[in-house]
């Protein structure tokens, strides 16, 4: 089945970068691990500077791999020859090639931590490894950004799109309802968790919309995500919470 089946039919919990409780985020290892909890992983994604798509979530390296750079000013024979704990910041490419029979949450890393918009060819880069991959069906496109879903969305008709959206996106873009939803042609909404937004999350789902919030990574909470209706939830601890109500 497709990724909008696969949503429409289960109750979803995605495994946050991986499993990153216990490995590396957005590493082979944590991705690999987390599959053995479920079917679903999200991921973030950089362009380098000579055009190859990594999986990494930070625009600096300082954090996971101790260089003082972004990530966008570097060629990929630098990038190639990091490592994060002992391994490589790995590419789209191969993730999607070593697990075809899974799906990805792909998230377009667009705007800066500072708020500014990065001008490269990211979603031109991505969306092409998606579909010289063969994996359209497969992948889910996701951003805060919505230039970049929009996008998408005029380089190919069929990749399902997912939109971001936490406490710090409406002092840039705004608020967001249904109408703007529709606007980008998303069908997947990823608002940040508030237990006291539940009620705001169904009036999404019941406009027609996949609401799958983030991150939840109570156990107690997820029972409660569950027995909402919503559609699922992201969480970082992907071995320890429930599956099911």
């Amino acid at each position: 089945m497709n990724i909008k089946e696969y949503i429409q039919s289960n109750f979803i919990v995605v495994g946050h970068r991986g499993l990153p409780s216990r490995y590396v985020e957005n590493t082979i290892e944590s991705f690999e691990n987390a599959f053995k909890y479920t079917d679903i992983v999200e991921l973030d994604v950089h362009l380098s500077a000579d055009g190859e798509v990594y999986i990494i979530h930070d625009f600096n390296l300082e954090r996971l791999a101790s260089l003082n750079e972004d990530i966008e000013n570097l060629n990929s024979d630098s990038i190639d020859h990091l490592r994060v704990s002992r391994q490589k910041i790995p590419k789209l490419k191969d993730l999607l090639g070593l697990h075809r029979d899974k799906y990805f949450l792909v998230e377009l890393k667009t705007i800066h931590d500072d708020g500014f918009m990065i001008k490269n060819e990211l979603t031109k880069h991505t969306v092409r490894i998606i579909e010289s991959m063969k994996m359209e069906e497969r992948v889910c496109i996701i951003s805060f950004d919505p230039y970049a879903i929009r996008r998408v969305r005029e380089l190919n008709k069929n990749i399902m799109l997912g939109f971001d959206y936490d406490h710090h996106s409406e002092k840039y873009i705004g608020k967001i309802d249904c109408k703007d939803l529709k606007s980008m042609d998303v069908s997947l909404f990823l608002p940040e968790f508030e237990k006291d937004y539940m009620e705001k999350f169904k009036k999404m789902q019941n406009a027609g919309y996949f609401v799958v919030p983030w991150t939840v990574d109570d156990p107690d909470l997820g029972i409660v995500v569950c027995k909402s209706g919503l559609n699922g939830y992201i969480t970082n601890k992907i071995d320890a919470m429930p599956k099911k109500c």
